[in-house]
């Protein structure tokens, strides 16, 4: 079985370097490298699609032709609290201790009133978890930190993290097969 992973696609939040919120809208920007990752999915059998919550996700799923699919809120992106809606030019000039005590420990120190990447990890976990349960070719429409954190579902060395990128409208496969989990593709554009 295949879990085929597409980052939505680019939103004025990502051009103008903001952190984004539940209803941000994808850019008319994006519409173009949408098509291209639409032409790129028929190559995939899909049985199943999801997307998270989120508005871009839902967009994203509609642009590539994708009306039936389910929404979870466990392919949301990184909950981080206080900082969304706000520049991160605001963020870290304004919270500039948090981010010096994140990277003693980028894992384990949550966002002010969200949470932190191993919260992350152990959600989207759960739900690939459950994917692998059903046996079936799943299309999951998510974010970019939110595909990152997916690879460690997989990898088991967390110091890799700053290691990929996910950029909008790629798509990223996972192989399942006789219970190994393989990083079949990743970033395709």
């Amino acid at each position: 079985m295949d879990i085929i992973l597409v980052r939505h696609g680019l939103t004025k939040a990502n051009k103008e370097k903001i952190f984004s919120t539940e209803d941000t809208r994808l850019d008319e920007s994006s519409y173009e490298l949408l098509e291209k990752t639409k032409e790129k999915l028929k190559d995939f059998k899909i049985d199943r699609i999801y997307t998270s919550n989120l508005l871009r996700a839902k967009q994203t799923a509609k642009i590539l032709g994708f009306e039936n699919f389910t929404s979870d809120s466990r392919l949301n992106e990184m909950d981080f609290g206080d900082f969304k809606g706000k520049s991160y030019d605001y963020v870290f000039n304004t919270y500039d201790n948090f981010f010096k005590n994140q990277k003693d420990d980028i894992f384990h120190i949550k966002y002010p009133n969200g949470e932190n990447r191993l919260d992350l990890i152990n959600r989207l976990s759960e739900f690939y978890d459950e994917l692998v349960e059903k046996n079936e070719n799943a299309l999951c429409i998510s974010h970019g930190i939110a595909i990152k954190a997916s690879l460690f579902w997989i990898l088991k060395d967390l110091s890799a993290w700053d290691n990929f990128w996910i950029e909008n409208g790629s798509i990223t496969v996972f192989q399942i097969e006789d219970k190994k989990k393989l990083i079949k593709a990743l970033n395709i554009l």
